[in-house]
């Protein structure tokens, strides 16, 4: 019940969201000189201020979004097979890329004097019938990197997991140690140290050891002295 919520919940977001575009390119393509066509298709851009025929050469001629080309009329069909340009001014395009995709200005001499006028062609990106035709490349490229780093990191674990350890490393490895333990050596080290409170006990000893022996030296010797008398 709640995966069928779900499904009819998104499908409503969906149409909002194609309604909510088609909106956007509606009120976008209501001004004249706003053009949006699907890529492939033809489409002929008319001039704003087009109040008299083109009838000699070098009086009209349209620039193309690059700033750099002008096409005069008469256009040579030999020379170009993708644009035309008719008498009354208008631009045809034909099989639309997105590298058409611009600001066109056409200019007219009309007594001594140039009339300017523009047509917008896919200004703000194809419409939507075209998307996929002109973020397939991003699309694919963002797919390929997220799968090379997916792959990556499979290949640097299963590296990890299945590398070679020699049994001294494992088992080096496998010994928990306390942060500010000393591991222990291989042979224990004994060290003595005398108490200080008993440090000058053995020095008195000698001392009275040494005294006792002197006097009964002593003694002695006073004894045989009574004697030889």
């Amino acid at each position: 019940m709640k995966i069928a919520e779900k499904t009819e919940i998104s499908i409503v977001t969906l149409v909002i969201l194609i309604s909510c575009v088609n909106d956007v390119h509606g009120a976008m393509s209501q001004y004249k000189w706003m053009y949006f066509q699907p890529y492939g298709s033809t489409v002929n851009l008319e001039p704003l201020f087009n109040y008299t025929e083109c009838t000699g050469q070098s009086q009209c001629y349209w620039s193309l979004p690059n700033k750099f080309t002008r096409l005069v009329y008469p256009l040579n069909s030999s020379t170009t097979s993708k644009y035309s340009i008719a008498s009354n001014g208008i631009l045809t395009i034909i099989n639309i890329q997105p590298s058409d995709n611009g600001i066109y200005h056409f200019f007219k001499l009309n007594n001594s004097e140039w009339i300017v006028s523009k047509s917008l062609l896919n200004l703000h990106g194809a419409p939507f019938e075209s998307l996929w035709l002109e973020y397939w490349p991003n699309v694919v490229g963002g797919l390929v990197a997220m799968a090379a780093v997916f792959i990556s990191f499979g290949l640097i674990m299963f590296a990890d997991k299945y590398r070679y350890r020699s049994p001294k490393t494992e088992s080096t490895r496998r010994m928990s140690q306390r942060p500010g333990t000393v591991a222990p050596l291989n042979k224990p080290v004994i060290i003595e140290q005398a108490n200080p409170v008993f440090m000058h006990e053995d020095d008195e000893n000698d001392i009275n050891t040494t005294q006792s022996r002197r006097q009964s030296t002593n003694s002695n010797s006073s004894g045989l002295r009574v004697a030889q008398f």
